[in-house]
């Protein structure tokens, strides 16, 4: 059964994914300031807990890993390597703008295919990019989320609690450059969608009319981290066991998760068609988004706006973007028909 409230969630999921990107040139000084980027920032999990979830609700039963595998190659993977290799030989080869965390001298053919490879790996050609290599290795993983489902109860929580306290430890890859080291940190976010889905009813049941509590301890996490961390936003570390405190922002989209289910579990059975579109479209903008915002800051479009504060620029900038970004997908889709799915991923 399609689930209207997973819709809305794509479509709010793939709007603070643009958000996240979209902020500068807004300088976040203030704690308020910082609470509010807090907020914005670091929701991939939101996509990541959708995946876990879909992946029990709708893929499990009569569940096949070759065609799970070659189904999520074609609408992701596929996209994928065409978008980013043409960002790389546009970038890195013609405009030599690599990023400064993947130097390699383009000496050659030889040279420009083993960067290309480095890049397509990584997901750093255009930022966002990492996501893709990152949940493909989840996917592949497929397996043993399988075995994980068959475990009793306590198992499936025993494990589950401890690797979501290795993730306040091991945190986010320094600018999301290490597939693997993101694999570990977002394992317990997607075993939490597999968990919920499991238990759809308890949880709903244990959440219902708490959206005004849940968002209260997302804002309150949120306002701590502000007030007493120098920074705002996602951990980094460079690599999986140095030190870096304790990454208490995965609690927070945790909770933030549950308060969008509870928000959106009220709205089951009204129809939104804008969300439900946007949804629909969520990977075409995910991939054409750090295009526009590229094009964008090198064109230096949004210069004109300088003079105003910089929250309002990113307000500005934001619907402005996703707006381009449905355009273009809409192009896409007219001049390629349904084939646009393979440039795209809609």
């Amino acid at each position: 059964m399609r689930l209207n409230s997973f819709d809305y969630f794509r479509a709010i999921a793939i709007i603070f994914i643009v958000a996240g990107h979209s902020y500068t040139p807004w300088a976040i000084d203030t704690v308020i300031e910082k609470t509010v980027a807090n907020l914005i920032l670091g929701n991939t999990a939101f996509f990541v807990f959708i995946s876990g979830f879909f992946f029990h609700y709708k893929f499990l039963k009569n569940f096949n890993y070759y065609e799970f595998i070659v189904k999520k190659s074609k609408s992701i993977l596929v996209p994928y390597v065409i978008m980013s290799t043409f960002a790389f030989y546009i970038i890195v080869v013609m405009l030599q703008q690599p990023h400064d965390t993947l130097i390699r001298s383009l000496d050659g053919p030889g040279d420009i295919f083993l960067s290309e490879l480095e890049y397509l790996w990584t997901g750093r050609v255009m930022f966002a990019y990492w996501y893709v290599p990152f949940i493909m290795l989840m996917f592949l993983m497929s397996p043993l989320f399988i075995k994980y489902i068959a475990l009793r109860t306590p198992q499936r929580l025993t494990i589950f609690i401890v690797l979501l306290l290795l993730s306040t430890y091991i945190q986010r890859p320094y600018a999301c450059l290490s597939p693997i080291h993101s694999v570990i940190y977002y394992l317990p976010v997607y075993l939490a969608g597999i968990l919920i889905s499991m238990h759809k009813e308890t949880v709903y049941q244990a959440i219902h009319n708490k959206c005004l509590l849940l968002g209260i301890l997302t804002l309150a996490i949120s306002f701590f981290y502000a007030l007493y961390y120098p920074g705002y936003g996602n951990f980094y570390k460079p690599d999986l066991w140095s030190n870096n405190g304790v990454d208490i922002l995965i609690f927070q989209k945790l909770i933030f998760i549950l308060f969008i289910l509870s928000l959106l579990n009220n709205l089951e059975n009204r129809e939104y068609p804008a969300l439900k579109h946007i949804a629909s479209m969520s990977f075409a903008i995910y991939f054409l988004h750090p295009v526009v915002i590229f094009v964008f800051d090198y064109l230096s479009l949004f210069d004109i706006l300088n003079t105003l504060p910089g929250f309002i620029i990113f307000m500005i900038k934001l619907p402005i973007i996703i707006g381009i970004c449905i355009l273009l997908a809409l192009l896409f889709r007219q001049v390629l028909g349904m084939k646009s799915r393979y440039v795209i991923g809609w």
